[in-house]
Formats: structure tokens, C-alpha cells, sequence
């Protein structure tokens, strides 16, 4: 991947939540950590060398200081982020033996899920090629569906890519969650999904067959991320899959988030979303060695572009 420190103005737009997340240390202490999976796509995506820009909302509390505090540190445009609405959300993070995540969420008075028209009515900057949008923000009302008619109107500007990252926990239930995954999926180019996510939203299929029906509904890819079990990628012209590069794991917590920063970071680049399988076997390999080596480290610490390069 190429970094393009000096491009005027932001390339990718993250948009959807951002969440403290309270990590388990010893002797039952949690520690604060910003995340939320939009904000830390938007840091891998801005750490790989694209200039970024947040679209967000930012709660009035202490929290919210330091979860802006973290978006200036990696040079995140948060100027259409609108502040000082309600409380922060707040996630407790539980880990398993293997260093997987399972997290608790307190989202009342959050103002996350609140987008207004008026709010995402502006056009964004003519520099942005790719809209990135997904997680609780936009499958969980009333923000949804403002957060889907952007999905729709940029669309016909630049690339959407879309990442469901579900949390059915936060949501109304399992029949509106995939039906706003698949009216999202409509409106994108690249979807990229976790096992996990699609094992949620379809019971009763195989992960691949599950992609495939999603591939049916209009993107030019969709991407399947099996954790330890590696990715695939399927499109019309073509199918790729690729391994999990072997790395001493710390936590997994943002694997997924880098995966995807990866993928936007890519698609920013100015090239069409690939289709073919070669292209899309590299586009996973380079996607994939991110994530792993954001799980040689706690929490959500994606990788900068020099660290990617030297990734053996």
C-alpha cells in the first residue's frame, strides 16, 4: 500500500460510532481504551498513510475528550462531527484463553445512533473516494436510516464500502438487522463481514453460501473474515482466499477494524474494487497481515504503513 501524506484533503470518510472500551487488567481493574469500530477503522485507515475524515457524534462527558483526543493524535479530520450530546457509550470487554473479545454495551444517552437529515446533508469533500459506513450506528435506529440514505446519495460519487460488524445485543432484533444489511449491501460496493457477523444474520447457511446471497444483492465483492481460519473474497468474475499470518496473539480486539481500514485504505487508492482473483487475493494478504499484526499488541493498535512494509 502507498501512502499519500500530501493529498489535499481527506480520501476515506468513516462514518458511524466511536466507544470507550473498559479492558479487563489484573485484579479486575478496567482500563479505559478509545475504540468503537468506526473510529478504529478510521485510524488504521488514517495509520496506512490515507488522510481521513470521522463523521460522528460526540457525547458531552470526559470520555468523549479523550475519544476526540485520540481522532487529532492520528491527524483524523473531525470537522463535520457535531459535540456535546449526551454520554458517551461505554463497552466491557471480556477475553477468552485465545485472546477473543466479547463485549457488553451501555449505550443509553449515547448520541451515536441520533444522525439527523440536517446533520448529513452536506455534501463531502470532493477529495473523499471512499464512504465507509457500518457497525451499530448503521444498524440501530433512528441513525440508520439517515446513515443509509448518505450510503445511497454518495454512491453515486465515490466508492461504499460496508462493514456490518454486528452486535445484535444493541439491536432491535435479528429480522431488522438483516434487513438493514441488505439494504446497505444494495447500496455498496465492497461489503466486507465476519463469520460471526453472517452466522448472526443467516443461522441457517454456511458462511460462504450466506456471502453469496449478499454478492447477489449488488456489491462488486464481499469479503469473509474467518478469524484464525483466514478470508475469501468473492465477486462475479472470480473467488480468492488466503491464510491468517502466524503471529503470537495478544488479543484480537480490532483485528476486524484493520482488516477493513486496510480494504478502505486500498479502494482510497483510486482504483476500482477489484473483482478479478489475483487482485483480490492480494487485496486479502495485505488486508490480513494488518490485522495480525494488530493482534500481536493490546487492544486496537492497527499498524502504520512502514510497520505493514516490514511485515515478513
Amino acid at each position: 500500500m502507498s501512502t499519500r501524506e500530501n493529498a489535499p484533503g481527506p480520501q476515506a470518510a468513516i462514518a458511524g460510532e466511536h466507544v470507550m472500551d473498559l479492558l479487563p487488567e489484573t485484579g479486575g481493574v478496567l482500563r479505559p481504551v478509545p475504540g468503537g469500530g468506526p473510529a478504529n477503522i478510521a485510524v488504521a485507515t488514517a495509520r496506512l498513510g490515507t488522510p481521513t475524515m470521522l463523521l460522528s457524534r460526540f457525547g458531552a462527558d470526559a470520555f468523549a475528550e479523550r475519544l476526540r483526543a485520540r481522532m487529532a493524535a492520528e491527524s483524523v479530520d473531525l470537522s463535520r462531527c457535531p459535540a456535546g450530546l449526551g454520554s458517551s457509550a461505554l463497552a466491557v470487554a471480556t477475553l477468552a484463553d485465545d485472546g477473543s473479545a466479547r463485549y457488553d454495551f451501555w449505550l443509553e444517552d449515547a448520541p451515536d445512533w441520533s444522525w439527523t437529515r440536517d446533520e448529513l446533508a452536506g455534501a463531502l469533500p470532493d477529495s473523499v473516494r471512499v464512504l465507509h459506513l457500518g457497525s451499530i450506528a448503521a444498524l440501530r435506529p433512528p441513525g440508520d436510516a439517515e446513515l443509509l440514505e448518505l450510503a445511497r446519495r454518495e454512491g453515486r460519487h465515490r466508492t461504499v464500502t460496508f462493514d456490518p460488524n454486528v452486535r445484535m445485543a444493541t439491536l432491535p432484533g435479528a429480522d431488522h438487522a438483516r434487513s438493514r444489511v441488505e439494504d446497505f449491501c444494495r447500496v455498496s460496493h465492497l461489503v466486507k463481514a465476519s463469520d460471526d457477523d453472517l452466522a448472526e444474520l443467516y443461522p441457517d447457511a454456511s458462511a460462504e453460501a450466506a456471502a453469496e446471497h449478499l454478492l447477489g444483492l449488488g456489491p462488486r465483492a464481499v469479503v469473509v473474515t474467518r478469524g484464525g481460519e483466514g478470508a475469501v473474497a468473492l465477486s462475479a468474475q472470480g473467488r480468492a482466499e488466503v491464510p491468517t499470518p502466524r503471529v503470537a496473539v495478544h488479543d484480537t480486539i480490532g483485528a476486524g477494524d484493520t482488516f477493513m481500514g486496510a480494504l478502505v485504505s486500498e479502494c482510497a487508492s483510486g482504483a476500482a474494487v477489484p473483482t478479478g482473483a489475483e487482485d483480490l487475493r492480494r487485496l486479502l494478504a495485505s488486508a490480513a497481515a494488518c490485522a495480525a499484526i494488530n493482534c500481536t499488541r493490546p487492544g486496537a493498535d492497527p499498524p502504520t504503513a512502514a510497520e505493514l512494509a516490514a511485515f515478513g
